[in-house]
């Protein structure tokens, strides 16, 4: 082994060739990495969305809805089915099971499935809609084109030529269009006309439908020259249309479409209305391939829009919103500054400590490691998100460690003189096994996070990925490059300037080891109080709303409101939105009647946090008193977008039961009580009732006497007030559909009682004789969860009152479900539950993990109780993280947990070579000297490398902590959690570890002792 490391520290060349070669190859592998938002991730949930145009609810849920799930239901790696039909569409959501071998061939099945079903109604006139959910599926970039000035049609061809030009640029895989109405071909037939032809509306659909045909009819049986014969009576423009032969006879007139009805291009009826920035206008939402740079990909889309512009008049308005590359690329220059900050600083104190020489080869080791690291990340198909940037930060620390540790010793040997490289030799042997220990040890510990399930399992993945990588080329460069970078032949004088502290040092320790009886009791007390302080007084929220740029806004008017009467409470709103956020103001857009035409919602965006010195929160806050003073509205609520991972609200629980009146008494009970608890807003359930309706009663028995048949009555009344789908035309390349209306369809429900149905034998039966109209209460949407009726109920939590998890539990004791609904089952999601099944899985992997490093430790100390004493430097350097929460305003998050495990890295590699050493002290000078003589001692040598580790960690990770080179308050948690709890840390490994490792070592000579009492009785026996 010896002779192995000589030759190592003597080969520099190799180790300056190997230094180079990774920041060579991690550099050209920056240049081309892929730069996201969040990693690449398959969310492994399918939506179904079917549109049944002027359906109800419940003919949604039948004829649709449940069609759909019965064919869904014999496809296996299904988890659950979820669907809600509303009016007009049905809506299914497929979740899969978790792990699938192959996920792929399961959502095959799941398209086929879907693709089965045939039985549809004919007004289902498109297939059902199967989309893949996952992070791909998130627009980068929305583009806005307001044409107020210049005229829908030229807005519309401009929208068309703008989305036609988008798709052919590199990494732009889809485009989704709002504000847009599709243009028709609309019929409007005259209904006095269609009296004085004797004619019914289905003729009129009919003559249409089958005039619009291409058929193949066979070939013409020569074989030499054999040839198809076809019938091509398809329509080529709309005079084709208007000329379609409706009724004829040899001895009566032709008459033709355009003698009973108007024929012309219009737009379909606008059901939805979007807004943005206060204008109506298209929407164009950009979304990206998965292996496209989100930066660049933007970048090509603002400059090949900006080329475009030049061709359109001066008077159309086209800008941007919700540019998720500018985030990116914002959260990585603020990372690189406070990088570029901390590296200095980083320089400063290793110079200061160690040679000038020393500190430059320490310095290299952080590039060789973190650009390895991206080089292989690359290679993996990882990309530069959000959640990688939080694993070199993580990792920072534990690197610089590593490398002072190695560097530290082997400066110390070098000092003394003789041999270079037996004493470099010397140096890296003293350390390298706990360093070893160390990395393994932490591997094991972030190796946690890949058993974390649900989606933020798969949004962290490359968290352990990122570290294990960093940890492994760390270890490379330490053992390979970094000795032989010190093997010197200047012999580098040992600064003296730290000698008087270390005396100090020593002198203190002496009386320190004396009262370890006391110390140690109080640093437990201490651990204690700090613990019992943290769970009454932080809160913990997996992704708290501090640091949140995104606001959302839920509109409802009166049930039955029109979307122009909504519209105009939404504009009142988006007015106080304007005036009151003002230069923090990103954007904000305005959807109304996605759904039902009284329910809109707003989303605003806001500056990033380092741009503006308000808090979301404050503005939040101001926002919802402000509204309050709005007239007209029923309810309109202010709700924070926490940000991280996609997830639903913070409290989602579906109740499931076929019994309707017990699941509505249930939801009626736990709405109740989810209002009763201080700090939850936005209660809301998805089986609201929709807007009032009339019924027409048929009376059947009259129907047959009269000889009117009920798909006759159907069809009139759906042309008269929805229009009917006949058939398609293709014009200039278009596919067009053609709608057939009686005419303005814009009749009340007097038209039932005055129009005409033709019976089978062609007579016109006033509809006054079969039927009479009935007003009665709206049907709510109905929700299915696997297949049976259910109602979900949601709501959000204000952070600074409750937090989620005990608002939950809270209320569903008090629901007591078991006993006051028995018929009822609860299901339980949202950011509540996933914070629940998020932490018990990482506990689980945790605790499993640190089983696993008590068994490196033993090995490595051939002992039971010194690595406890190692595992136990954690929970108190945990001490410093509580403190530091508590007086920055912080609440405990993911992100804070992620500080923590880096922290922990460490900490035990600290607290390792320091047991580590003094177990070598121990073997020289325990026979020798006084136990507090030697250990003091042994503490003493290791002074000078914890001070300089704790130092570089806080120099590189507390600029952004503190934003000197830029603020993200959404890193900001883990790099307090790591800096101030290094800071506490340092303390108990300086104090606390050799008070508790003299305890140890008197609690095994006492154990010696009594053992050897023991035997000499046996003895004497």
């Amino acid at each position: 082994m010896d002779s192995f490391l000589n030759f190592l520290v003597r080969q520099k060349k190799f180790a300056l060739v190997f230094s180079l070669a990774f920041i060579a190859i991690g550099t050209l592998a920056v240049v081309g990495m892929q730069r996201d938002q969040f990693p690449a991730v398959d969310f492994e949930i399918l939506s179904v969305t079917t549109a049944y145009p002027g359906a109800s609810p419940e003919d949604v849920e039948k004829a649709v809805t449940n069609v759909i799930e019965k064919e869904l239901s014999s496809v296996g790696g299904i988890k659950e089915i979820s669907s809600t039909s509303r009016e007009g569409l049905s809506s299914i959501i497929v979740t899969l099971e978790a792990d699938l071998k192959d996920v792929q061939t399961v959502k095959n099945d799941v398209r086929n499935a879907v693709n089965q079903v045939k039985s549809f109604p004919e007004e289902v006139t498109d297939l059902p809609q199967v989309v893949d959910f996952n992070v791909s599926e998130f627009p980068i970039i929305t583009i806005n084109i307001d044409g107020s000035l210049i005229g829908y049609d030229q807005s519309r061809q401009i929208t068309d030529d703008l989305e036609t030009a988008l798709l052919k640029v590199k990494g732009v895989s889809a485009i989704d269009k709002s504000g847009y109405l599709d243009s028709e071909i609309q019929i409007k037939v005259n209904p006095d006309k269609l009296d004085k032809y004797n004619m019914s509306i289905n003729e009129v659909i009919s003559a249409i439908s089958s005039r619009n045909a291409r058929f193949t009819v066979g070939d013409n049986n020569q074989q030499d020259l054999e040839k198809n014969i076809v019938i091509l009576s398809e329509f080529e423009s709309v005079d084709d249309i208007k000329n379609v032969v409706i009724k004829s006879s040899f001895d009566g007139p032709v008459i033709r479409l355009i003698d009973i009805a108007e024929v012309f291009r219009g737009e379909e009826e606008e059901k939805s209305i979007t807004r943005v920035n206060g204008t109506k206008g298209f929407i164009l939402e950009i979304k990206k391939t998965s292996q496209a740079d989100i930066i660049r990909t933007a970048k090509r889309v603002k400059e090949r829009v900006s080329e475009l512009q030049e061709y359109y008049p001066d008077e159309i308005n086209i800008f941007f919103t919700d540019d998720s590359s500018l985030a990116v690329a914002n959260r990585i220059d603020i990372i690189l500054k406070n990088g570029y900050i901390g590296l200095a600083l980083v320089l400063v104190v290793l110079g200061v400590f160690l040679s000038i020489k020393t500190a430059f080869w320490v310095a290299v080791s952080i590039p060789v490691t973190l650009l390895g690291t991206v080089a292989f990340m690359g290679l993996t198909g990882n990309t530069i998100n959000l959640i990688s940037l939080s694993g070199f930060i993580i990792v920072l620390g534990i690197v610089v460690d590593d490398s002072i540790v190695i560097a530290e010793s082997i400066h110390h040997y070098k000092a003394k003189g003789g041999d270079l490289y037996k004493n470099v030799v010397t140096g890296l042997k003293r350390v390298i096994l706990p360093v070893i220990t160390t990395i393994i040890s932490t591997m094991l510990v972030m190796s946690s996070f890949f058993l974390m399930s649900g989606t933020l399992g798969k949004f962290i993945y490359v968290l352990p990925v990122v570290v294990i990588f960093a940890l492994g080329i760390s270890f490379l460069e330490i053992t390979f490059a970094l000795p032989a970078h010190l093997a010197t032949q200047k012999v580098e004088k040992q600064k003296t300037w730290f000698i008087p502290f270390e005396n100090l040092y020593n002198r203190m320790m002496h009386h320190a080891l004396r009262w370890r009886y006391l110390i140690v009791p109080l640093f437990i007390a201490l651990l204690i109080y700090s613990a019992i302080f943290a769970v009454k007084n932080i809160p913990f929220n997996l992704f708290p709303s501090r640091g949140a740029t995104v606001i959302f806004s839920n509109i409802e008017t009166p049930n039955g409101s029109s979307a122009a009467y909504t519209e105009n409470i939404v504009i009142q709103v988006e007015n106080i939105i304007a005036n009151e956020i003002g230069d923090d103001l990103d954007s904000f857009t305005s959807k109304i009647g996605s759904y039902f035409t009284n329910i809109a919602n707003i989303k605003i965006t806001l500056t990033p946090t380092s741009d503006r010195e308000r808090t979301a929160e404050d503005m939040a806050d101001k926002l919802e008193a402000l509204v309050a003073d709005i007239e007209g509205a029923d309810k309109i609520d202010i709700t924070l977008i926490a940000p991280g991972p996609p997830r639903g609200s913070d409290i989602e629980v579906t109740l499931v039961s076929e019994n309707d009146a017990q699941r509505s008494l249930a939801a009626n009970r736990f709405e109740e009580i989810l209002s009763s608890i201080e700090g939850v807003d936005d209660i809301d359930r998805n089986d609201e009732i929709g807007k009032p309706r009339i019924e027409t009663v048929l009376d059947f028995d009259e129907m047959a006497r009269l000889g009117v048949d009920y798909q006759s009555v159907y069809r009139h009344l759906r042309t008269a007030f929805s229009g009917s789908y006949v058939t398609d035309i293709t014009i200039a390349g278009n596919e067009e559909d053609v709608r057939v209306y009686i005419g303005e369809n814009d009749y009340t429900e007097n038209f039932i009682k005055n129009t005409s149905v033709k019976n089978r034998q062609g007579k016109l039966i006033p509809m006054s004789q079969f039927s009479t109209l009935r007003e009665i209460e709206g049907e709510p949407d109905y929700n299915h969860f696997d297949g049976d009726r259910s109602i979900k109920l949601s709501a959000s939590i204000d952070e600074r009152v409750t937090n989620k998890t005990k608002t939950l539990k809270t209320s569903l004791e008090e629901l007591n479900l078991a006993i006051d609904f028995p018929q009822v089952s609860i299901i339980t999601g949202g950011g509540a539950q996933e914070q629940i099944d998020s932490l018990r899985d990482f506990l689980y992997a945790f605790v499993v993990a640190i089983v696993g490093i008590f068994l490196i430790l033993a090995i490595l100390f051939n002992s039971y109780s010194q690595p406890l004493l190692v595992l136990a430097s954690f929970p108190f350097a945990l001490i410093g993280v509580v403190w530091a929460f508590h007086f920055h305003g912080y609440s405990l998050s993911f992100f804070a947990l992620t500080g923590a495990l880096g922290l922990m890295g460490v900490i035990v590699n600290d607290s390792l070579v320091m047991v580590s050493h003094l177990n070598y002290i121990k073997h020289k000078s325990a026979k020798l000297e006084d136990k507090i003589v030697w250990i003091a001692k042994g503490s003493r040598d290791r002074l000078r490398a914890v001070v300089l580790t704790t130092l570089t960690t806080m120099a590189g990770v507390l600029p952004l902590a503190y934003g000197v080179g830029g603020k993200d308050e959404f890193l900001q948690p883990m790099v307090l959690a790591l800096g101030y709890g290094l800071m506490f840390g340092t303390l108990l490994t300086l104090v606390l570890l050799p008070c508790m490792y003299l305890m140890n070592y008197d609690f095994i000579n006492m154990l010696g002792r009594v053992k050897t009492k023991f035997s000499r009785k046996k003895v004497v026996v």
